[in-house]
């Protein structure tokens, strides 16, 4: 099976990432039967076969699928974006604070530089601070997220998440919190 390579930059849209999320997790025809609450800028994509065709070809154009009689699979640069996508999705709850604080190290090597630098952006994105060039600090849990994260980006082995109950500068990291409401 060959794959076609587009040397031409592209954008993917936010229905295409879907769509990649679902190839990648493997339903996507079950999808369109079985999950009544289907974001409904999808359900069109699973219900209607033109529009379907229409997607997995332009997916297929733009080298982030490979589509072989019935299957489909992703290709790497569409499994790229669909593990990108998925750590695009995380939150963080702020819930009270209970006085610990989450740290996450890493120490991710130059030949991994650019999801090092997509990895540092999830943090900032999530609300962490940088206490340090590769330390980072947040009052809320969140171990399961920065796992996702890590495992969606391949850096699990890089990557450090710790919990302490003081930090230095404590005061004004709980004021850049917002947690100290006494003054």
């Amino acid at each position: 099976m060959k794959v076609k390579h587009i040397a031409k930059s592209f954008r993917v849209g936010k229905n295409e990432k879907e769509l990649l999320k679902m190839i990648g997790i493997g339903i996507f025809f079950t999808a369109s039967f079985a999950i009544p609450n289907l974001p409904l800028a999808i359900k069109p994509f699973l219900t209607n076969k033109r529009r379907r065709e229409k997607a997995f070809k332009k997916l297929e154009e733009k080298g982030l699928i490979i589509l072989g009689g019935e299957k489909i699979v992703l290709s790497p640069r569409g499994e790229e974006i669909q593990r990108r996508s998925m750590t695009d999705d995380l939150v963080i709850e702020h819930f009270e604070w209970d006085g610990i604080w989450r740290v996450v190290i890493y120490d991710i090597p130059n030949t991994d530089k650019k999801e090092r630098d997509y990895f540092r952006l999830i943090l900032k994105k999530l609300g962490f601070t940088a206490i340090q060039k590769s330390t980072w600090v947040i009052p809320w849990e969140c171990k399961e997220e920065i796992a996702i994260a890590a495992q969606n980006l391949r850096l699990s082995p890089y990557i450090m998440y710790l919990t302490t109950d003081h930090l230095p500068n404590q005061k004004s990291m709980e004021k850049s919190f917002g947690l100290n409401d006494e003054e």
